[in-house]
């Protein structure tokens, strides 16, 4: 909030006169009655000059302001309080482009947009800026207008058991696990590099990678899914396990595991389902199956491949794959 006293000024200029509105909203105080108004409204000049004065005994604050430039070539603003100097500047000097509009907000500071509304720098502190998803790759750059990001980290599903054959009976191995989940605030630098891991989803009967991201020399692991345990052709009834859910992630403000993967059942040789894999929060686990044939592939992301089956002697089959990890940043002011 920009606060003015009795008799108090603002004061602002433009790059040039009768193409940047200013509109001033806000509230005055006299006396204990508050007036909610619009302060003052006008195209600003090409040097700076007084645009409003606050009346004897009378206070006023600031809320909200809006510059609009309705030119057709770029043009800058500059606003002052009590005089206008150089010593009397309470913004720098912003440039908005043709049809551009900046915004000042009681709490968020100032907002430039571009001609179609999309937001280009912001000068507040923990103003959403945008979201980025990475599922592959290294690192990322700081934006030059975040100085904090929220990080929530998926590593990667294991696979679903494989079966080996023999004989004439069923075989039905169990799910993968999905991966590990963690969240983490970090407080970063324009600029500044982040780099992390997002492993691919653990192949047949073998587990995902760990996940990471890491800032400020800390380092968040989210733990990948255990795969789904391998069945042998015997005979019926037995179980086979499912991928235990991983360890629990390390270093995150929220420290999160995975689900198991399911169980497989053998019944008799013509009569086996193999075990789901584990779900996530962004993805499905591969169904479990009851027919031969290799297990089911994971959709989305960190989820656990389901297991394979065997009916009546069938040929050896694959545990199906677990799916990727995935790394999605909020970017704040």
């Amino acid at each position: 909030m920009i606060t003015l006293a009795a008799a108090d000024t603002l004061a602002a200029g433009a790059s040039a006169a009768t193409e940047v509105t200013s509109t001033v909203f806000g509230m005055t105080l006299n006396a204990g009655t508050e007036a909610y108004l619009v302060l003052d409204q006008r195209q600003l000049a090409a040097a700076p000059a007084t645009i409003y004065t606050v009346a004897g005994a009378t206070q006023a604050f600031i809320k909200s302001i809006v510059v609009v430039n309705m030119g057709v070539v770029n043009r800058t603003f500059q606003f002052f309080r009590g005089g206008t100097a150089a010593a009397n500047a309470i913004t720098p000097i912003f440039t908005l482009v043709p049809s551009g509009m900046a915004v000042y907000e009681d709490g968020y500071g100032w907002s430039i947009y571009d001609a179609v509304g999309k937001l280009q720098v912001s000068t507040g502190s923990g103003r959403y800026l945008r979201t980025r998803v990475f599922t592959s790759g290294s690192s990322f750059t700081v934006s030059a207008d975040a100085s904090s990001i929220f990080c929530r980290l998926l590593a990667p599903g294991g696979g679903g058991g494989n079966c080996t054959t023999a004989a004439t009976n069923a075989a039905a191995a169990g799910g993968g696990a999905s991966g590990g989940y963690a969240e983490k605030t970090f407080a970063v630098t324009p600029g500044a590099t982040v780099t992390y891991t997002v492993p691919a989803g653990g192949a047949s009967v073998t587990a995902g990678a760990d996940a990471t991201v890491v800032s400020g020399g800390v380092t968040v692991t989210a733990k990948g899914g255990p795969a789904g345990v391998v069945a042998a052709v015997v005979a019926a009834p037995t179980t086979i396990l499912g991928g235990a859910a991983p360890a629990i992630s390390t270093n995150g403000d929220l420290n999160g595991s995975g689900a198991p993967g399911g169980i497989g059942v053998n019944l008799a040789a013509a009569q086996a389902a193999s075990g789901n894999g584990g779900s996530s929060l962004f993805g499905g686990g591969g169904v479990g199956r009851k027919t031969q044939g290799a297990g089911n592939a994971a959709v989305g992301y960190g989820s656990g491949g389901g297991g394979g089956c065997i009916l009546s002697g069938g040929a050896a089959v694959a545990g199906g794959a677990g799916s990727a990890g995935i790394l999605i940043v909020d970017e704040f002011s």
